[in-house]
Formats: structure tokens, C-alpha cells, sequence
């Protein structure tokens, strides 16, 4: 089969692999959508970082990897065990795996478990392949009418859902969100869905447009807008509940510190390249709070399922469809140059 095995610092090849079969506990799937976020785009400037040149502590895996962990798949094999998912049933793939008796793993918060592995990066297999392999507890059926375009937007929307929900905002709340990439944009579709407003900065048209396209409240170019002074207008000199960083900017910090309200909320969900040179005043004075989101948990997958279900996360406007061979020039590179926003592969799906 085709897989999209990443060797190391901008080297992917397109190799063929043996295909894989399902052992006890798993399910084979045939990927039909694998989503490309910035996770891949830094992987293959700048890693490897998720993935590794020794053995994963967890898994035993290394490099070389088939890349891919925002994936659906339609199920068409079944290991020992398996008997609750139907054969020919549409997936979206949770795909983290966690070592389960870490005391982070025993008091519900997996999601933050040291050892943990991802599919795509440190497990055999990932969605830039024909088909793979996954355990059981991965695999999340899709409901009747949700296509596996959805599924592949699964994992990247439970993200930003979880980002959403950790500001802590009330309906007909204001939040601001900084970077208007894929889990900006993520952000946008759960704060409506929680009827909550919006004001979206980016540096990128092509992002800003398709936050307009996707009914964002406001949308700002940090360039030559003062976002801090907007937002305060906008809530008449307060400042708003809270505020999602995901782009990763310094820049975005500060301004998200001088327009959130006290006792606000700002969450970095965008990873930094660099530290953040804060000045305490920024907190003291106006008594913000400054935490992380770290992808999601089960409820957050359900809740952005659901969301599907019930039309909150179109599929037009902010998506775009490339093959498997086009993964680096019209994938990895233009969603670095900002040129794209969420870049689906499709591989087993009809054109």
C-alpha cells in the first residue's frame, strides 16, 4: 500500500508499505481523509519533534513514520475481540494512546499522560496511508450523515473545543481569537455553537476571509488594527471574558492580556517557538488568568460530533482537497506560508 513515510528534517517519501492487519483489540480502517495541521507543518521544517530517533518509551516506535493523525477511515476488518463496530462504518480516530496507570492517566486527565504516543508520529501507522491499524478505543462511529471529511475534522475541532470551553465564557460573552488558522478558525464554529461572539485577528486575508465566510462577529488584521482597543470598544471599556491564542505569538499574548477583562481568561493552545517575556503589572493589575489547553479529552470529541450532527462545522469555505502525492507542495508548504487553511489528503474517498 501507499504510505507518506517521514524520514527526518524535510524528507517525506511516498513509499509502498506492507498492508497492515488487525490484531486482538484493533481495527483495520481505510483511510478516506487525513487533515494536515501545524503539528505536521513543524514536524517537517523544523523536527523531529513529535516523532523520535529512539524508541518511543510507550510504543517502541521511531523514525521512519507514516505521518497522518487527524484521520477517518471506513472499517473493513475487524481483530479478535472487536465486536461492537460494524464492518463498512465511517470513523473518525482518536489517536492518542496512553500508558493507563500513570497517576495522571488514573485521575481522568490522559490526555496530559507523559508517556503518551500519537497516532502518525510514535505508533506503527498513521492516516497518510491507504489503510492502517488502530485499537479499538480509537475508533469513534460516526452517525448516519456525517461523511469522513467530518471525520478528518474530528480531532483538530475537539482542540479548539477544549480551548473554548477552558476560557470559561458565558452565552452572548465576547471572546477574542488570535490566529485564524485551523484551530482558530475550530474556535470560531464552538464559540457560535455555544452562543458565544467572536472577534478573530489575523495577519493572513486568506485566514481573515474565511473567518468572515464562517460568520466570526469581527474580523481584525492585527497589522493595522489595534485588536486590544477594538475589543475594549467593543465591551464598552471592559475587556472580553476571555481570549484564545492560537497562534503562537507574542504578540497575540499581549494584546489578549490588555483586552481581556478582569478575571478573564486568556489560553494558549498555539505553541510558542520562543519564550514569552510577560511583566508581572500585566497580571497583577488586572488579575487575568493565563493557562494552557492540551488537545482534548472524550468529551470533547463528543461534544464536536454532536456539533457536526446538528450542521455547527461546515465543510465549505475553509477547507481545501489535495492527493496523497501532493502532501508537501500544496499541503505542508503553502499551510506554512499561510496560503491554506485546513488541507484534507484524501485517499480512499471517491473524487
Amino acid at each position: 500500500m501507499r504510505a507518506a513515510r517521514y524520514h527526518g528534517r524535510q524528507d517525506v517519501r511516498l513509499e509502498e508499505v506492507p498492508e497492515p492487519v488487525a490484531g486482538p483489540g484493533e481495527v483495520k480502517l481505510r483511510v478516506l481523509y487525513n487533515g494536515l495541521c501545524g503539528s505536521d507543518v513543524h514536524e517537517y521544517f523544523d523536527g523531529p519533534i513529535a516523532s523520535s530517533t529512539t524508541p518511543h518509551p510507550l510504543t517502541g516506535c521511531t523514525l521512519p513514520c507514516i505521518l497522518g493523525h487527524e484521520l477517518s477511515g471506513e472499517v473493513v476488518g475487524l481483530g479478535p475481540g472487536v465486536e461492537d463496530v460494524a464492518l463498512g462504518a465511517t470513523a473518525a480516530v482518536e489517536p492518542i494512546e496512553t500508558c493507563g496507570v500513570c497517576p495522571r492517566c488514573r485521575s481522568g486527565s490522559r490526555h496530559l499522560c507523559r508517556l503518551i504516543a500519537f497516532h502518525g508520529y510514535s505508533r506503527s501507522g498513521g492516516g497518510l496511508s491507504d489503510y492502517t491499524v488502530v485499537r479499538r478505543d480509537m475508533v469513534h462511529v460516526l452517525p448516519v450523515g456525517l461523511s469522513g471529511r467530518h471525520g478528518a475534522l474530528v480531532e483538530p475541532m475537539a482542540v479548539s473545543h477544549r480551548a473554548v470551553r477552558r476560557v470559561g465564557a458565558l452565552p452572548g460573552d465576547l471572546v477574542a481569537v488570535h490566529g485564524a488558522g485551523p484551530i482558530g478558525i475550530g474556535a470560531v464554529l464552538a464559540l457560535r455553537a455555544a452562543g458565544l461572539r467572536s472577534v478573530v485577528a489575523d495577519l493572513s486575508a486568506t485566514r481573515r476571509a474565511a473567518a468572515s465566510l464562517l460568520q466570526a462577529d469581527h474580523v481584525l488584521d492585527p497589522a493595522t488594527d489595534d485588536v486590544a482597543a477594538v475589543v475594549r470598544d467593543l465591551t464598552g471599556g471592559l475587556g472580553a471574558a476571555g481570549a484564545i491564542d492560537a497562534a503562537g505569538a507574542p504578540a497575540a499574548v499581549r494584546a489578549a492580556l490588555r483586552a481581556t477583562r478582569p478575571d478573564g481568561t486568556v489560553v494558549l493552545v498555539g505553541h510558542h517557538v520562543e519564550p514569552i517575556a510577560l511583566r508581572s503589572g500585566s497580571l497583577i493589575f488586572s488579575e487575568v488568568r493565563v493557562t494552557g489547553s492540551h488537545i482534548y479529552d472524550r468529551s470533547d470529541i463528543d461534544a464536536v460530533i454532536g456539533a457536526m450532527v446538528a450542521g455547527g462545522y461546515p465543510l465549505e469555505d475553509w477547507t481545501s482537497i489535495i492527493d496523497l502525492p501532493d502532501v508537501v507542495g500544496e499541503g505542508l508548504v503553502p499551510l506554512r506560508d499561510q496560503g491554506a487553511n485546513k488541507v484534507l489528503v484524501r485517499l480512499g474517498a471517491p473524487p
